[in-house]
């Protein structure tokens, strides 16, 4: 019985939530919003699928923008993009670039495909901690 109770307790603890600070810059114009999704290494990293941990902000002025997340200590993969005519959907082209701004953690750029979650990962393990994200032009 008293294994029974000690698993029990310990499949409910979970890591204490931290604040993660989120910087994102680049941000030239004052409308739409920005849809930020953050992914741990077991979900599909910026796929179709809805993310378990995102935010939709109204963007507030062509400056940058910051945004807090808290979250337990881990590993994590940020995408973003600025969905100027807050359609919910980020436009691309006839070939599929993204017509409006983007980006990811560790400011990684494609060049010819979608980012692997390796390409973009960090390492949550500071309260407070801090990361800037710059969007594409």
């Amino acid at each position: 019985m008293l294994v029974w109770i000690v698993s029990c307790l310990l499949g409910w603890y979970t890591e204490p939530a931290m604040t993660l600070n989120i910087e994102f810059t680049n941000i030239k114009k004052n409308q739409g919003k920005l849809w930020i999704a953050l992914y741990k290494p077991e979900e599909k990293f910026a796929g179709k699928e809805k993310p378990k941990i995102y935010r939709i902000v109204d963007v507030k002025g062509a400056a940058p923008q910051y945004v807090a997340f808290d979250l337990a200590p881990g590993r994590y993969a940020l995408a973003v993009y600025h969905d100027l005519n807050s359609n919910g959907v980020l436009d691309k082209n006839l070939v599929g670039i993204p017509k409006e701004p983007y980006g990811f953690s560790k400011n990684f750029r494609p060049k010819f495909s979608a980012p692997k979650f390796e390409d973009c990962e960090f390492v949550f393990k500071d309260p407070g901690q801090k990361i800037s994200v710059k969007l594409s032009d």
